[in-house]
Order: structure tokens, then C-alpha cells, then sequence
């Protein structure tokens, strides 16, 4: 018989990722319990009302003949996970409201192998449906009202069908302890929930029997939104914990937009010194949707330089703040993907670091002041085309050459800063920034893991085409990403051939939704739009507004996690030759600190696994194939592949556990 041999867990700010494995079949599994308990400082088990503080992880799939109609929790003991890993995506927001818990937890889980029970077998928690309170709803999904005009509630059980009696295979196994913290030594690490492609968001949206064209856009753009709190997580209240330091800030952004940060920005006028570049061309004008945040700063008597490329070309793209402490001195840097948007906190996977140490905060503030020195002619009226504006040369020969910072904890940071290329259109020639990337690439010994946005049309002269290239010469190597523009997929095939350096959402050509070579896993994200293909899933958004925009915005390297030479790489920078050739952008590369690496690690994971799914259901979709049922499988028989090792690397990796 066999039994789980290895298990642990990984947290960040927002998730947990754990992931275990087995030495053969375990006869007659039908998944597997998961189970979070709290700790004390000290490591022992917390208690609650005199009782461990033990939570059952919260599944939301049963077996077929069962429904989830109201899309209500369970618990993995009622209806267990079918794989080898688990996000526990309920560490930090509760199941039944929006209600975050505080950050810092200390959580250690068990993870224990169900089967049908048997005489003689220990029984899981009786799976016997609770009967709830939920709202009443007519034939088309509206919410029938009562006579005051307030939804009417009915009594119903939490899922309908034959309960499905299971019990324990074998003994638990635990996890060691982890802390979900954005706190590690000089970094604060924070990621946004901004997936919005789930079906707890399309359930909220569908409170009221239908979806208007810009419900979740107008939810995300309002800053006591409950909805919009939770899928921007702990980076709104990181950057208000920044701003309510003594000093001042330089602050260099691509985009700005969002009421709450626009407001806070007001309200420490001031104190600021901003660098803003423009937004894109919308009806021929250039700089829409920054326009009225200018205007606002303009008044209010910010120190503002309009950084304003206004062509096709080239753009500011960065988003980053330096903190100046009131004695002159740099003291720390916010940095990262997130654009200063609404849909940039709120409506997409995005990742802001703070860097609590005076010599990258420093190094930054000397490339603000760079750039600040590189003025460019300020269009008048603001949204005039600028077709000559570009960096100077001299701009891009002090960026040529990275800064190099020695952290206390023996890591090292190295930052690069763009365009730091002479020539000022794309050429073949890799640039420096990326070269350092792709030769730590080449060093990579377990795997190489990545988010991108679009970083190059097929993802040529970019990291994605540089880790399909290692992962082809080393059959060991795990290479796993995901993507968010159709035209960034390896296996792309362009309809117009265009400017393969921007993504043209009016000419998609043919994306597949997956690119799956051996040991090489790329994913585009999407989502489900078939009602009828998956049970009781409904069809979800994939973007805020519209059909097109960033989904995954992050633009993250992360090499071997758990080894001891881990590397990271973050910033604002696409990964693609054009940020380095065209682009004003930072790039920050921190080797040999795994706390930071297992905390990228774990978003990345959250976000590939989420997406991955989806984009297999649409590539089966698209080819006419049949997709998952939607249901739990009734037997052992979906364990095979991962005790044959056809499935699960990935898992088995993290299941393994840190090095060194």
C-alpha cells in the first residue's frame, strides 16, 4: 500500500502552496484531506475555544451526481483534492465573507490520503450537506424580492446529491511550519489577488441575476469597495504605510490613474517630486488616461516633470517611489509591475516589492535624477505626437552599467536600469540587462519558472524564448510560465505581421492556449466562457473592461527556488529586448535569498496553476475535444499518472523541499 512520503509548504503575503508526493498507488485514493493549524510563536499548536485550532482547506468540486448550485465551500474532507499540491487561497480571506485576516500567521498543515469507507477504516467528517441561508432566485437567476424590495432567503442544503462517505488510507503527514508575512529581512514582497478570471468574483457580479458591461471595472475603480480591497491585497496598504513617513518621495510612474493613489499622492503634494511619462494614443490624442491625474498634480503644485515620449516607440515605463528620509538620505525603494491603475491594483496579477536598504534605494534615486537631467520637449498641447522624442545617448551610456549591492544576509542585488543600448530602435544584439538574466538562466539546475505579459511577439528575443531554449538542451530541468497576450505564445501564428515589438489585439492570428513540449509548460490565461461544459462553473471575465488589457501583468524570473543560489528577477522591465532598446525601466536581480525566492515562487505557482486549467479546457474546446467533466473522478485512477511520473514534476520538486 502506498503512502505519502514527502510534504511541504511555502508561503507568501497572500498564499500557500503545498505540495507533497507518493511512493506508489495508494489503493482506492480518491484525494487527499488537507488540513491548516495554527501555531504559537514556539511552534506548538495554537488553541481555540479550549481545542487545536485546526481549519479543513475548503474544496468547491464534488463527485458526479453531487451539485454545488450556490458554488458554496466544502471541505477537503467531503470532497478531497485530486492532485499532488494545493493553494491554499483561504489563509488569508474567509471563505463566507470578505473580511481579510492580518497577515503574519504561523500554519503548518496535514495532508492525509481518502478512499470510500470501509469497515475498519477511520471515518472523514460527515459529509452530510448543512442546511444554509441563501438568496431566492427566479428561472432566469434575479433575486426574487419581498415586499420592503430586499432579497428573500430559503432554506437550502449546501450541495444537493447522494453524500459520498470517505475514509482515511493512511495516516497523515505534516508540513513544517511556515509564516505567511511580507516580511523578509530588507524586503517587503506583496502580490495583488487580481485574477479576475474565478468564480467567487462572477458569483458576486451575478448577485443581481446579471453582469453590466462595466460592473467590475466601476467596482475596482472605488476605493471602499470591499471587492476591490481584497484583489488589490497588501499593496494599497503597503504604499500608504510608505507615504505616512517623514521626508520626501521621487516617484517616477508609467501610469496613473487610480482615484485612491491619485488622492494620496494630493495629500503628500508637498513632499513629492514625480517624474510622469504618458499613456497611449486613444482617438488621436496622446496621454488620455493619464491626462486628468496631470492636470490634478499640475494644480495642486506638484514638482512634476513631463517625461512625455507621445510616439509608438518608445514610453517611461517605470513605477517605482524612493523614499528620502528628512537627513537626505535614500532609505528605501518601492518598486515592481503594478501600475498606478485601477485595474493595475485590482484587475490584474501584479507584484510590488520594498526594499528597505539605503544603497538600492540610493542607486534608484541616482537613475531618477538621470532621468530627471534627460529632459525631453514637452508637447503643448499635452496630447501632441512627439515623433523625435527619445533618450538621449548620454542617458543610455550611464545606464550601461549595473549597480551592485552586498545584503547583510549574504544575498546580492543587482540593479539595471534602461535603456541602456546606444541604438534607439530594437536591434539583434542582447542587451547587458538581459544577458546577465539568460546567463543566470543557464545556471539553473532544477527549474526556471516565470510570469510574463508580453515581452516579444512568440516570445522571441525574450525570456520566453530563452527558458524553451535551455529547457530543450536539459530534459531535467522543470521550465513552467505563463503568459497573458495571445501573441506572446511560442506557438503563435500571426495573421498581419505588423510591428511584432506591440501587441495588436485587432489581429490575434492563432494563439493556442498552451504550449506543453516535454519538460517544457507554458499557459495563457483564460478563462471559462461555456456555461454548459463544466457542471456547475459559470462563465467568467477575464480582463475588467472590454475584451482586451493585461491579465498577467507581473514580469517575474525565478530560478531554482529552493536552492541556496536562487535567483530572482523583478521590476518593471517586459524581459524582452525592446524595454532594454526603447524603454526607460528597472530591473532588479537579487541572488542567494530563498525566503524571497520561495515567496515570487509560490505567486508564480498560484498564478500558472490557476490559468493552467483554464487554458487546457479552452484548447480542448478550440480543437472540439472533450474537456474535464467538472467533477471529481469516482476512483483511484486519476493518481496513476503521477505515480508513473507522466505527471506532477513540478510538485514533486516543492514536495521535496529546500536545499542546503
Amino acid at each position: 500500500m502506498g503512502q505519502i512520503v514527502s510534504a511541504n509548504a511555502y508561503a507568501n503575503n497572500e498564499v500557500v502552496y503545498v505540495a507533497w508526493d507518493v511512493d506508489e498507488m495508494i489503493e482506492g485514493c480518491l484525494g487527499f484531506e488537507v488540513v491548516r493549524i495554527y501555531l504559537n510563536e514556539d511552534g506548538s499548536d495554537a488553541m481555540r475555544e479550549g481545542k487545536p485550532d485546526r481549519v479543513t482547506c475548503a474544496s468547491w468540486v464534488g463527485f458526479r451526481g453531487q451539485r454545488n448550485p450556490h458554488w458554496l465551500p466544502q471541505h477537503t474532507g467531503i470532497w478531497p483534492v485530486q492532485k499532488l499540491s494545493w493553494r491554499d487561497l483561504t489563509v488569508r480571506k474567509k471563505r463566507a465573507a470578505l473580511e481579510r485576516r492580518p497577515e503574519a500567521a504561523h500554519v503548518r498543515y496535514e495532508i492525509r490520503p481518502l478512499g470510500d469507507l470501509r469497515d475498519g477504516m477511520e471515518p472523514a467528517p460527515d459529509p452530510t450537506p448543512a442546511p444554509v441561508r441563501v438568496v431566492e432566485r427566479d428561472e432566469h437567476g434575479r433575486p426574487i424580492l419581498d415586499a420592503d424590495d430586499r432579497p428573500r432567503m430559503e432554506t437550502v442544503d449546501a450541495y444537493t446529491g447522494e453524500p459520498r462517505p470517505l475514509g482515511y488510507l493512511g495516516p497523515a503527514i505534516s508540513t513544517k511550519p511556515v509564516r505567511v508575512t511580507s516580511r523578509r529581512g530588507p524586503f517587503r514582497s506583496t502580490f495583488t489577488n487580481g485574477v479576475l478570471a474565478a468564480q467567487w468574483l462572477r458569483n458576486v457580479l451575478m448577485e443581481d441575476g446579471r453582469i453590466d458591461g462595466d460592473e467590475l471595472f466601476n467596482k475596482i475603480s472605488d476605493p471602499e469597495d470591499p471587492h476591490r480591497k481584497y484583489l488589490a491585497g497588501d499593496v494599497l496598504p503597503l504604499l500608504h504605510e510608505l507615504f505616512a513617513r517623514d521626508g520626501e518621495f521621487f516617484l517616477a510612474l508609467y501610469e496613473l490613474d487610480d482615484p485612491e493613489l491619485v488622492e494620496l499622492l494630493l495629500s503628500h503634494a508637498e513632499r513629492l517630486h514625480v517624474i510622469l511619462a504618458n499613456t497611449g494614443q486613444h482617438d488621436g490624442v496622446w496621454d488620455h488616461r493619464n491626462a486628468s491625474a496631470r492636470e490634478v498634480l499640475i494644480n495642486a503644485g506638484v514638482d512634476i516633470q513631463h517625461r512625455m515620449f507621445n510616439n509608438a516607440t518608445h514610453i517611461g515605463h517605470n513605477k517605482f517611489v524612493v523614499h528620502v528620509a528628512p537627513d537626505g538620505g535614500a532609505r528605501s525603494v518601492f518598486t515592481g509591475s503594478t501600475n498606478w491603475t485601477s485595474t493595475g491594483v485590482a484587475g490584474q496579477t501584479n507584484n510590488a516589492l520594498l526594499i528597505e536598504h539605503d544603497e538600492v534605494a540610493g542607486a534608484f534615486l541616482d537613475y531618477w535624477h538621470r532621468m530627471r537631467a534627460d529632459e525631453l520637449a514637452v508637447p503643448v498641447p499635452f496630447g501632441q505626437s512627439m515623433s523625435a522624442n527619445q533618450q538621449s545617448l548620454r542617458f543610455r551610456k550611464d545606464n550601461e552599467q549595473p549597480a551592485e549591492v552586498r545584503l547583510p544576509n549574504g544575498a546580492a542585488v543587482q540593479l539595471w536600469f534602461s535603456p541602456n543600448m546606444q541604438r534607439r530602435t530594437k536591434g539583434t544584439k542582447t542587451p547587458p540587462d538581459l544577458q546577465e538574466v539568460y546567463r543566470r538562466m543557464r545556471l539553473a539546475k532544477d527549474a526556471i519558472l516565470f510570469l510574463a505579459f508580453y515581452p516579444a511577439q512568440r516570445g522571441a528575443d525574450s525570456i520566453i524564448g530563452e527558458a524553451i531554449g535551455i529547457g530543450r538542451n536539459d530534459g531535467r530541468l522543470i521550465v513552467s510560465g505563463a503568459v497573458s497576450s495571445a501573441q506572446a505564445m511560442p506557438n503563435y501564428v500571426p495573421r498581419d505581421r505588423g510591428d511584432p515589438d506591440d501587441p495588436d489585439d485587432d489581429d490575434p492570428g492563432r494563439s493556442p492556449t498552451t504550449f506543453f513540449e516535454d519538460n517544457v509548460a507554458i499557459v495563457r490565461a483564460s478563462r471559462i466562457d461555456d456555461r454548459a461544459l463544466l457542471a456547475d462553473f459559470g462563465a467568467e471575465k477575464l480582463v475588467a473592461k472590454g475584451n482586451v488589457g493585461a491579465i498577467i501583468h507581473d514580469k517575474l524570473v525565478v530560478i531554482d527556488p529552493l536552492s541556496p543560489d536562487c535567483t530572482v528577477v523583478l521590476g518593471s522591465h517586459n524581459q524582452g529586448f525592446k524595454a532594454s532598446y526603447c524603454n526607460d525601466e528597472n530591473l532588479v536581480i537579487v541572488t542567494g535569498d530563498q525566503a524571497l525566492a520561495e515567496a515570487y515562487a509560490v505567486h508564480i505557482l498560484d498564478v500558472i496553476d490557476h490559468y493552467r486549467f483554464r487554458a487546457i479546457q479552452a484548447e480542448r474546446q478550440a480543437q472540439g475535444r472533450r474537456g474535464w467533466s467538472g467533477f471529481l473522478d469516482g476512483d483511484d485512477s486519476w493518481l496513476e499518472d503521477y505515480v508513473d511520473g507522466r505527471k506532477g514534476a513540478l510538485m514533486r520538486y516543492f514536495a521535496r523541499g529546500r536545499q542546503g
